[in-house]
Order: structure tokens, then C-alpha cells, then sequence
């Protein structure tokens, strides 16, 4: 299953910017810009595009600062260009071609600053729409347009070579053309190579109707093998009888593995919870990769030791620990299940 799935997406509709003095004024709003005679696919690019690294770096860590940077617009013609509309976007992962086909991309946000003021765009933008273009701007000839970008990553972001797609287009919709553009690329890192997610779990029949939920684990590294498997822990916080009110014995636990149901065996562990033995769905993940382990649980017919149950979930990746969540599913019981006290 991958992850971070490209998004399909249109840029945000909205009132061009005032220049900056090294641009000249952008079009009324609705009015119809004066492009080329020629279409620009005839003659060539004409304007220069080059991307610069304000920190002088080229490396961004998900889950911490952005990455500041600037993208030059210059006209190398010697026509005017009454509108050239901007388009920066974030293109997927270069990846092994092993793993290329996941086509996964970079989960954040990027913004544009408009003179003082930090506008969100899409990071994931394809073209140029027919509506109104949000920070698009005139060129006269030999004339440059800098603006400034940021990136923002979320910890959840794959790691690896990451390209930046800059464009200059001219014309809208199925008529926009690019009159130029470039990439470049920033090294992605992240505090944690492996994502663990889960899902909540869903309510307990005793004796009837299980308790569902899913573990996720991801490898975010665009270059690298990980060794996962999941752990999964259960107790019952409200028992009266024992420690925890919870025994192996007590705990039906399956996993859905190629399509089939499998029993998990448990035991105790120093804390008198009962760790479910997962070693069988130890496996290794190449970069991009999601394994997904559908797990349900049970308890006999009259079970009420505490009327209670927890789940703790979480996993490890090449040995080391992952973050772990836990979960109560609501519990029932059928009156006839019950049962009843004796005179």
C-alpha cells in the first residue's frame, strides 16, 4: 500500500499581487493580457528560471524547520510579457526504480510570500487554470521577478531526493504554455524512518461479535530497508481478581494474514499484561512500503473479570521502539450470556 499519494489540485483563484519594483504592473483583474503573437512552443523558451537556497543548504527535516527559498523570473526576450503566471510545485520522490512506481510525494505545505504577507499554494499544482491567476506578474524586457518560497514538511514525510519544480507560463487553462522553467533538488530526512499508525477499536459483543482494529507500519525511507513487527499488548485496567483481571487464557486474538484468520498466542509479561507473540509477522519493508495487520479480539461467553479491556499497540523497526497508542473498545454483553447468581 503506498503512501502520500500524489493530490490532484487547481491554484487558488484571488487578485494578482502589487509588484515589486523590479517587475512591472500586473494586468487589471479580468482584463486580457497582451501574449506573444507567436505561441512561445514555436520559438523556444524565453524566460530564465533558476531556484536559489536562502540558507544556502539544500537539506529539510520533516517534523522541523522549513526550507526558505527563492525563485527568479527573468524576461531573456526583447518582448514584454504582460502576465507571467508563477507555478513552483513539489514533484514525487526520486526513487530506486524499484520503488518508483509509488510515486509518492512530499506530505507538508508550501507558501509564497506576497510583498509582507505568507500565502499558502499548492504544493502538488499541475498547470494554470482559466480563472484569475493569485501572484502572477508583468515582465518587460531584460527585466526579473524574485520571489520567496517556503517548505514545511510534516514528520510523517518519506526521506529522500526531493525536486522542486519552478514554471513561467503564459496564457490560461488548455491554452497555458510553459515559456521556461528548472528544478532542483533538497535532501529529505526524518526523526523516525519507520511510521507506526493504528486505528480505534470498534465495540466487543462478549463472546459474540469481536473487537476490531488496524496497526500500520510504514517505511518512510526512500533508500533503505526496515526490519518491522508489530506489538500488541492487553489487559483489563479494571480487574478485580488479579492484577489486572486479565489471564492468556481469557484472550481470543487473530490476525488477518493472506486473507485468513490466525490465532496469536500470549503470556504475561513483567507488568501482567498479556503481550501477544507477533514474531510470525515479522517482515522487512522496502522504502515506500505499508504493512497493514488487521487484528481482532475476544472473551468467553460471561466474561467480567473488570468489565473492562485495553489494548497497547505499537511496533518496532530494526529493534528499536516505536510509539505506542492505546484503546479501549466498548463492551457488551448478551443477557442471556450472563451469568446469573445463585440463591
Amino acid at each position: 500500500m503506498p503512501t502520500g499519494t500524489a493530490r490532484s489540485a487547481s491554484p487558488t483563484a484571488g487578485p494578482a499581487p502589487v509588484t515589486t519594483p523590479s517587475g512591472g504592473p500586473a494586468p487589471t483583474t479580468g482584463a486580457t493580457p497582451n501574449w506573444p503573437e507567436e505561441m512561445p512552443s514555436a520559438v523556444g523558451e524565453r524566460v530564465d528560471v533558476a531556484i536559489r537556497s536562502l540558507s544556502g543548504a539544500w537539506e529539510i527535516r520533516g517534523g522541523g524547520s522549513y526550507f526558505e527559498f527563492e525563485v527568479t523570473w527573468s524576461n531573456a526576450t526583447d518582448r514584454r510579457f504582460d502576465e507571467i503566471v508563477p507555478v513552483v510545485r513539489v514533484l514525487p520522490f526520486d526513487y530506486p526504480a524499484a520503488v518508483a512506481r509509488l510515486g509518492a510525494t512530499a506530505k507538508g505545505m508550501l507558501d509564497r510570500k506576497d510583498i509582507d504577507e505568507w500565502r499558502e499554494v499548492k504544493p502538488d499544482q499541475k498547470g494554470v487554470d482559466s480563472g484569475p491567476q493569485q501572484g502572477a506578474f508583468a515582465l518587460d524586457p531584460g527585466e526579473s521577478r524574485a520571489v520567496r518560497y517556503r517548505l514545511t514538511l510534516g514528520a510523517d514525510s518519506m526521506s529522500g531526493r526531493l525536486p522542486i519544480q519552478a514554471d513561467a507560463y503564459v496564457g490560461r487553462g488548455a491554452k497555458a504554455v510553459s515559456v521556461g522553467g528548472t528544478q532542483a533538488r533538497m535532501n529529505v530526512t526524518t526523526g523516525q524512518p519507520v511510521l507506526f499508525s493504528a486505528t480505534k477499536a470498534t465495540d466487543m459483543t462478549v463472546g459474540r461479535i469481536p473487537s476490531e482494529l488496524r496497526v500500520e507500519l510504514s517505511n518512510l525511507d526512500a533508500t533503505g530497508n526496515h526490519l518491522v513487527v508489530p506489538v500488541v499488548r492487553v489487559t483489563d485496567p479494571l480487574g478485580r481478581n488479579t492484577t489486572h483481571g486479565l489471564v492468556p487464557g481469557d484472550l481470543s486474538a487473530e490476525v488477518l494474514v493472506n486473507g485468513e484468520w490466525r490465532r496469536l498466542s500470549g503470556a504475561l509479561d513483567a507488568d501482567g499484561q498479556v503481550r501477544l507473540d507477533t514474531t510470525v509477522l515479522t517482515r522487512v519493508l522496502v522504502p515506500g512500503e505499508t504493512a497493514v495487520y488487521p487484528f481482532r479480539f475476544n472473551l468467553p461467553k460471561g466474561w467480567n473479570a473488570g468489565s473492562g479491556l485495553e489494548f497497547t499497540v505499537g511496533g518496532t523497526a530494526d529493534g528499536g521502539a516505536l510509539p505506542t497508542q492505546k484503546a479501549r473498545p466498548r463492551i457488551t454483553w448478551m443477557a442471556e450470556d450472563t451469568p446469573k447468581a445463585t440463591s
